[in-house]
């Protein structure tokens, strides 16, 4: 898989698992399925105060923003190389993963609860980092 595709499905997973999240805090839908394990609770994290950390604003809004945005700029890559568009989609990554760390010392710290959700979305951004470095290194060979 070519590193391109490989952060277009790695974006649009995110944004597909961030949708029903963003649904849930702005209460669209009343709760979200979650797992039955111990420690996890999706719909206390989701609508923690902590989710809203700007004027009120679900911080699902801006996480669902930032991966329609990784891959818009995906998709103009594809159409048009540019050193702008990597830097761009290399920032954009790199906000997404200073994002997700904040939210996993969130989860941990304050909340005392995990997000199946929220954890989905901190692996495939983390997961993400060194593919487009990879890409702004100038690289988008065939993935090993």
């Amino acid at each position: 898989m070519r590193s391109d595709s490989a952060l277009m499905a790695m974006s649009g997973a995110a944004l597909a698992i961030g949708i029903p999240v963003t649904l849930r805090q702005l209460g669209v839908i009343k709760r979200l399925p979650d797992v039955p394990w111990r420690g996890f609770d999706a719909n206390q994290v989701t609508t923690s105060p902590e989710a809203y950390p700007i004027a009120g604003i679900p911080d699902g809004i801006g996480a669902c923003a930032l991966y329609a945005t990784e891959l818009a700029l995906l998709a103009a890559r594809r159409r048009r190389k540019s050193t702008w568009i990597d830097r761009l989609l290399a920032g954009c990554v790199a906000v997404g993963a200073l994002g997700a760390a904040y939210y996993a010392w969130q989860m941990a710290a304050v909340e005392k609860k995990a997000c199946i959700y929220c954890l989905s979305n901190i692996t495939l951004h983390f997961a993400m980092v060194p593919i487009a470095w990879h890409l702004l290194r100038g690289g988008n060979h065939e993935a090993s």
